[in-house]
């Protein structure tokens, strides 16, 4: 066979199915078998020419007028049985259409034109909210299918009634225009007289609030967070300051024990795991509240354990204490383990009088501050007395 003698038009509706091949949406490849007389092929046939396959594509067959003017038909019915949408038929319409713009499987393209654009537009939208009840108007809708060259033209008249609401819905609609009616008649007038009665029921009005811009919500919010932000930063604060007053309130009591230990005659090392082990055996039987300088001393405690050197741990003491008593402590005890000095004792005893007479000012600073808490109540409950005493003799000079 010939490779330039493919079927076309008719001769391959058989073998396309026959409307298929009319969607111009698609195109449809086919398979060929085509014969060379070149004797270099690998595959030959029975008369010796090679065999191979190529891809063809064929465009959708045009129809003629008569096909054009069925598929017309057959659009128009299509269209006839959605057009109406929700509605029971054109003659009574109170909801949308449905308009599409193509049908028959996009063959034939739809083009919509409306009598009363206000009324319904070209996406079938219908505006019937002014209507008054029973309310109906004719509008007449030009509906013209092309496909190709041809062209066809239909008219549909549509008759358009007041929308369906419930009694609750009506009432409302009716309210707003009687009250926009009321509005639009009173523009030139400095006072707007509303209707006392719509649907013969009395009407009472309320100025409604206005309602709350997002923008409040949002500034709302971001006060939230920063309040939770500053918050949390003031107790984090409060909480260094608390644990820096308890440290130094301790130092006496933690000076004067390691003096007591190594006069003794134990070693800083013992008298350090003393002071340790004691502090751990009252936590768990109840009779001590946790302390920040005696969990520090634990914690030294196991680092020396651990294998750290008392010195390297003497000096991570007294960074974490982060004070200059502790310090100062810390750097004594790593000067007697270097030298060996023998005036520890000695100078431990002068850092216990001065650490008892820091806690004596503590204590008048502590009491000084509760009096000072304490001035506002007082103040509050001499108020309190005043009104008991003087509105009695206030009413008895009125009697």
């Amino acid at each position: 066979m010939d490779p330039s003698q493919i079927p076309s038009g008719e001769e391959t509706d058989s073998e396309l199915e026959g409307e298929d091949h009319f969607n111009g949406e698609s195109s449809i490849n086919t398979e060929i078998s085509v014969a060379e007389s070149s004797q270099a092929a690998e595959g030959t046939g029975e008369d010796g020419e090679s065999i191979t396959s190529v891809d063809v594509e064929i465009a959708p067959r045009i129809m003629s007028q008569d096909e054009a003017a069925v598929c017309f038909e057959k659009a128009y019915e299509e269209i006839a049985g959605i057009m109406c949408g929700r509605n029971k038929n054109l003659e009574h319409v109170t909801s949308n259409l449905v308009l599409p713009e193509t049908a028959q499987r996009g063959v034939v393209s739809l083009t919509w034109y409306s009598g009363n654009y206000e009324l319904i537009n070209y996406n079938g939208n219908v505006n019937n909210i002014s209507f008054s009840e029973n309310e109906c108007q004719n509008v007449e809708l030009k509906l013209i299918m092309e496909y190709e060259d041809y062209k066809s033209e239909y008219d549909f008249t549509v008759t358009v009634y007041s929308p369906e609401y419930g009694t609750g819905d009506r009432r409302k609609i009716q309210a707003q225009k009687d009250i926009e009616a009321a509005v639009s008649s009173s523009r030139m007038d400095g006072n707007i007289n509303l209707p006392q009665y719509i649907a013969d029921s009395k009407v009472y009005y309320e100025e409604s609030e206005k309602p709350v811009s997002p923008l409040l919500f949002v500034l709302l919010g971001s006060a939230a967070i920063l309040v939770v932000i500053i918050a949390d930063k003031k107790k984090v604060k409060d909480n260094a300051i608390k644990r820096k007053k308890e440290l130094l309130y301790d130092y006496s009591e933690v000076v004067s024990k390691l003096t007591l230990l190594l006069g003794a005659g134990m070693t800083t090392r013992m008298a350090w795991h003393k002071i340790a082990a004691d502090y751990k055996d009252n936590i768990e039987h109840g009779k001590a509240v946790r302390r920040p300088v005696y969990d520090e001393i634990c914690k030294t405690d196991y680092n020396i354990q651990a294998g750290i050197s008392e010195l390297k741990a003497y000096e991570q003491f007294g960074k974490r204490c982060d004070t200059r008593e502790y310090m100062k402590l810390a750097a004594l005890l790593q000067t007697n383990i270097r030298k060996g000095t023998k005036e520890l004792r000695r100078l431990l005893e002068e850092e216990t009088a001065d650490a008892f007479e820091k806690r004596k000012n503590m204590a008048k600073i502590k009491g000084e501050e509760a009096t000072t808490k304490l001035l506002m109540p007082m103040m509050m409950m001499l108020m309190i007395v005043m009104a008991i005493i003087m509105i009695p003799a206030v009413w008895s000079f009125q009697i």
